[in-house]
């Protein structure tokens, strides 16, 4: 399902942190690739995977036919909260220790920053690690209860920003309706 709110076009700094990622990756690797993935996305991954670096994409359901770990997860945004949450839960836990997991439209997406806080952002098996526009990034990690004192001031710090994207949407869309 399409997500309306977040715009489907990466950045050159977006495609460029996707490119690099995958360009890192030794043989052999996986990137999953699942839920809203965009052109400029897949075509990002795909250009920097180097041989023996297998590229899936998969619909959000389809968990069981992909066998084994994933090294780089790449979630696309969705418009409905109940998808989110349900690739939340499914998804994640299927990436290896040190893995990344990219999620585009966090921080933008009311319904995909809900499902987001609430499984991996409150997580300890996940560090957030930084964000570009609408593309954030975690990496898989054992926190200890420190670390996730930190790890929630720093996904807190989104918030504002993200509460002023969601009003300046909602204005627009008022004031062109």
């Amino acid at each position: 399902m399409y997500c309306a709110s977040v715009e489907r076009v990466l950045t050159d700094e977006q495609s460029e942190r996707l490119r690099a990622c995958a360009r890192v990756l030794d043989a052999p690797a996986r990137i999953v690739m699942t839920g809203d993935v965009s052109d400029a996305a897949r075509e990002a991954v795909q250009s920097g995977a180097g041989p023996g670096v297998e590229v899936l994409i998969v619909a959000g359901s389809e968990i069981k036919r992909v066998d084994g770990s994933i090294d780089v997860l790449f979630i696309g945004p969705t418009a409905r909260y109940s998808v989110a949450l349900d690739m939340f839960q499914r998804w994640p836990a299927r990436v290896v220790p040190g893995g990344t997991l990219f999620i585009y439209g966090a921080f933008a997406s009311p319904a995909l920053t809900a499902a987001l806080l609430r499984t991996v952002g409150s997580s300890r098996a996940w560090r957030y690690f930084s964000r570009d526009g609408a593309l954030a990034e975690y990496v898989h990690a054992e926190l200890s209860y420190g670390e996730r004192i930190l790890d929630a001031i720093a996904q807190a710090a989104q918030l504002p920003s993200f509460a002023r994207t969601t009003a300046r949407r909602r204005a627009a869309r008022f004031r062109s309706a």
